[in-house]
């Protein structure tokens, strides 16, 4: 029997099956600014032609915001881009595609993205597609078209506004500002220039953040993609909840790069064996030698090495919802939205 089969088996046998969430994981995130933007969103949303939604491709229905949803909907044109679709399996996009426009009427358009990548095609059909969608309105006599990009937060809202006005003004800069960690944009700014032929104009959003989620599992898929704050869940929780999902999917990818010799059901267990085969190592205070020191793995650098390998792409490509996609259940996640109940992290 092939090592993978035996890995199987192991996990099938005797690692976990279901996930038991700790309680200290559970924080609140919903920002000030946040709250401000949605208003403001609120407020511009008269002069608004099209709605440009951004998310990340390896969570295409986790965290899909239905308070902005809900805010900015109406009868206008709604595109949404799956961005990073360089982390998502290539042989389950066009299903997707097929199972989102279905069950959600108002989406017009699904695009897959990589803003990051010079001459991608999903990110060149955005503006032609804004403007098929646009022309077909009674827009009375208005030249120009302004195209509100919403989003929840470091999904690449930012990058593909300077990636589009690039690609097509042929201008350098950055006149929306791009930062690596979630929550950079604080508000809706003015509206920048993408295109003479026609005039488009874009309006960059702060990330709004879902207020609520449906259940634990749909926070730490948010979490993981670092749409959140890594110190507000805490890099060992997380790093935990990723281990089981890719034991769960029969992903063993980790194991040889994080210097192990089997998968870890784990995740403490997992960081401390892959931080003594990597060397690394750190003192703490040892209280019952007095001023002495004692000498421990050093989990905390490991789930950092991690979460930065998963978000690469080092794993391979994933699909985080790939448990949703059944029609039935997808229905119901997109229909019913978000449970009142369960706060966000």
């Amino acid at each position: 029997m092939c090592q993978q089969a035996v890995w199987k088996e192991l996990v099938n046998r005797s690692f976990r099956q279901s996930y038991k969430f700790p309680v200290k994981a559970s924080h609140s995130w919903f920002p000030g600014h946040m709250h401000k933007g949605l208003g403001q969103i609120q407020r511009r949303m008269a002069n608004v032609d099209c709605v440009l939604e951004v998310h990340d491709a390896r969570i295409p229905l986790s965290g899909r915001n239905v308070t902005f949803r809900e805010t900015v909907n109406g009868a206008r044109p709604h595109i949404l881009v799956l961005n990073k679709q360089d982390l998502f399996p290539e042989e389950e996009k066009e299903s997707l595609k097929r199972e989102i426009v279905a069950s959600s009427p108002n989406i017009s358009r699904v695009l897959f993205t990589n803003c990051k990548e010079r001459d991608c095609v999903g990110t060149a059909a955005i503006l032609p597609t804004v403007a098929r969608l646009v022309g077909a309105q009674d827009r009375e006599g208005r030249p120009e078209s302004t195209v509100l990009v919403v989003g929840i937060p470091n999904v690449g809202k930012s990058t593909l506004i300077n990636r589009l006005r690039g690609m097509h003004l042929r201008l350098g800069g950055r006149p929306a500002p791009v930062g690596a960690k979630p929550g950079w944009t604080k508000s809706v700014g003015e509206r920048i220039r993408v295109c003479d032929q026609p005039l488009i104009y874009l309006l960059d959003t702060p990330g709004i953040s879902v207020p609520f989620i449906k259940d634990m599992h749909m926070g730490m898929k948010l979490a993981a993609c670092a749409t959140l704050q890594d110190h507000l869940v805490g890099e060992d929780y997380i790093t935990d909840y990723l281990l089981y999902w890719l034991n769960t999917n029969h992903n063993f990818s980790y194991v040889e790069l994080m210097g192990l010799d089997q998968p870890e059901d784990d995740g403490s267990i997992m960081l401390a064996k892959s931080a003594i085969s990597n060397k690394q190592f750190k003192k703490v205070k040892d209280i019952s030698k007095g001023a002495g020191t004692r000498t421990l793995p050093n989990q905390q650098i490991m789930a950092v090495k991690f979460l930065r390998m998963f978000r690469s792409g080092q794993f391979g490509k994933v699909n985080l919802d790939s448990e949703l996609f059944s029609r039935e259940r997808l229905s119901s996640q997109v229909a019913a939205g978000l449970s009142k109940g369960a706060k966000i992290y």
